[in-house]
């Protein structure tokens, strides 16, 4: 951002849209409705108004510093929900993953930090940890013998 220019706010007619760089901004980012942006990114701001302008560059460099926020967060979500599962069920691990169609290991590896899970598998074992005992049996009758 080092070529921004400051110009004057369309919103408020006043301020100076300047970058700024401050805690506790949050933007929703993929499916999270809301992820912490770093403080020492510094987006486009009024410093009358505060309204932020966000242009394609600022855009791209916000999605970058997120997608370690993300990642982070999934990470977490896959952690609670599988020990949560796995301690209130006597199910395997790999038993586990064969009912969701993961290959052997994959929750593993994730759980070591090998690989970033995806929203589609962390939703699936947070909902199965709402009641691992009732979903994980329901599972087993939809992947049963036919």
């Amino acid at each position: 951002m080092s070529e921004f220019k400051p110009r004057r706010c369309r919103e408020c007619g006043e301020g100076m849209i300047l970058p700024l760089a401050k805690e506790g901004r949050r933007m929703p980012f993929r499916n999270m409705t809301a992820l912490a942006v770093p403080s020492t990114l510094a987006i486009p701001t009024c410093n009358h108004c505060g309204n932020e302008w966000i242009d394609p560059k600022t855009a791209e460099a916000i999605d970058e510093a997120l997608q370690g926020a993300y990642a982070d967060a999934l990470h977490k979500r896959l952690v609670a929900a599988v020990d949560l599962i796995l301690k209130t069920t006597e199910i395997p691990q790999r038993r586990l993953e064969q009912l969701l169609g993961l290959s052997v290991g994959y929750i593993s590896r994730l759980r070591a930090g090998r690989g970033d899970a995806s929203a589609q598998v962390v939703s699936a074992l947070a909902l199965l940890a709402q009641d691992p005992k009732r979903r994980l049996k329901e599972l087993d009758q939809l992947w049963g013998s036919e």
